[in-house]
């Protein structure tokens, strides 16, 4: 979620409105690709917590070649200290990838201001996505909101793209990004576009803005309760989680609030595609509750992470939609990490008592943590 909140402090309307105009909205959406609903998987996949902590809220996790944790610490979310961390053997969190990177004193080009989302590459490449903007209701640093390439076998930054300030619009924030195909795509959470960043040449193009695809049409809903903002107003999301499937040809998105949505990477990356054409681009995928989280999975199954329900579902590659697990301590899924032999770590991050989405005040209830689920062994639905 993480890259997610700035949102939270735009776009208000009163919390009815919204969700009777979300509900039309939704309700006119094309139907998604035929998929089947399986029962809940019973007994449910099991829950292993592998880390906690009591002073830092994670939004996001992935696991490093050598195995250790790497969290992501959003600054709206009240923490301080490092914004990128690992997690030493006894669970403290260590700037990453070293302290010059996280140190407030240095310039908003060559340090992590605020990051907003991270992924994690087969060969170990890690990409970071930096919002530069630490205030929600705030303008970016100037040189802040960037991209970040690093390597994790040697701890190191490789190369940053600074985002070019026309790329982004009054009230933007960069939200989340995945890098396919020899481009980073960029999901605008504020104004609602996608930034297409061409990385040998560092062509920038924005595009899709406002494209309902990428736009939010309902409010956020935890355990029944509508999200708002410090205003007291109905908190709005747009864009804010992505994931690409292994060969980079499909991009998997949605606004917080779902639904996701699948988009073909060739209109994105071919300059000749028209704007009809990129407006007419995402199919519906799967009219989704609201998700902390989109995780494809080895075998290319989709994982959702339902922060109403505290809920994981899986959408397998033959289009079954199962609940694999609903559990308390799942208090909001966030964006989580497949591995190669079949573990999805998942931070708990109840994001929803963060002062951006609970009227402004903190009321997390530490300590937090993060588990794993052993997908590699979950056994297929039955009807």
């Amino acid at each position: 979620m993480h890259a997610m909140i700035p949102t939270a402090f735009r776009r208000l309307r009163p919390a009815g409105l919204l969700l009777a105009c979300g509900a039309s909205l939704l309700a006119m959406l094309p139907a998604a690709h035929a998929a089947k609903p399986a029962p809940p998987l019973n007994p449910p996949a099991a829950l292993e917590e592998v880390a906690s902590s009591s002073t830092s809220a994670w939004d996001r996790v992935v696991v490093l070649p050598d195995g250790r944790l790497l969290v992501e610490l959003p600054r709206w979310a009240g923490n301080s200290g490092p914004g990128l961390a690992v997690l030493d053997a006894s669970g403290n969190p260590q700037p990453y990838p070293d302290a010059t990177w996280n140190d407030p004193a240095a310039p908003a080009s060559s340090r992590f201001v605020a990051p907003a989302d991270m992924q994690l590459q087969p060969d170990g490449t890690l990409w970071v996505l930096d919002s530069g903007q630490p205030d929600p209701a705030g303008r970016p640093l100037e040189g802040g909101p960037k991209i970040v390439k690093l390597d994790t076998k040697g701890q190191r930054v490789l190369q940053t793209w600074p985002l070019n300030p026309d790329m982004l619009r009054a009230g933007s924030y960069a939200a989340t990004m995945r890098v396919a195909r020899g481009h980073a795509f960029v999901g605008d959470g504020g104004v609602p576009a996608m930034i297409v960043v061409q990385l040998d040449t560092n062509i920038q193009r924005r595009l899709m803005e406002h494209t309902p695809a990428l736009t939010a049409h309902q409010p956020i809903t935890v355990e029944g309760k509508v999200a708002t903002n410090p205003a007291g107003h109905t908190a709005i999301v747009n864009i804010s989680q992505m994931d690409v499937s292994a060969d980079g040809q499909w991009l998997y998105f949605e606004p917080l609030c779902g639904p996701v949505y699948k988009l073909d990477t060739d209109l994105l990356v071919d300059p000749d595609v028209t704007p009809i054409e990129l407006e007419e681009g995402p199919t519906l995928w799967y009219k989704t509750p609201p998700l902390g989280g989109i995780t494809v999975g080895p075998d290319g199954t989709l994982y959702f992470n339902d922060v109403s329900t505290g809920s994981i579902f899986r959408l397998m590659p033959d289009r079954v939609y199962q609940k694999i697990v609903t559990d308390p301590r799942l208090h909001w899924p966030a964006g989580s990490f497949a591995t190669k032999d079949g573990q999805l770590y998942v931070p708990a991050a109840q994001l929803d008592r963060t002062a951006p989405l609970n009227g402004g005040t903190n009321a997390i209830q530490w300590p937090v943590h993060i588990y794993r689920i052993n997908i590699g062994n979950l056994p297929p639905p039955k009807f």
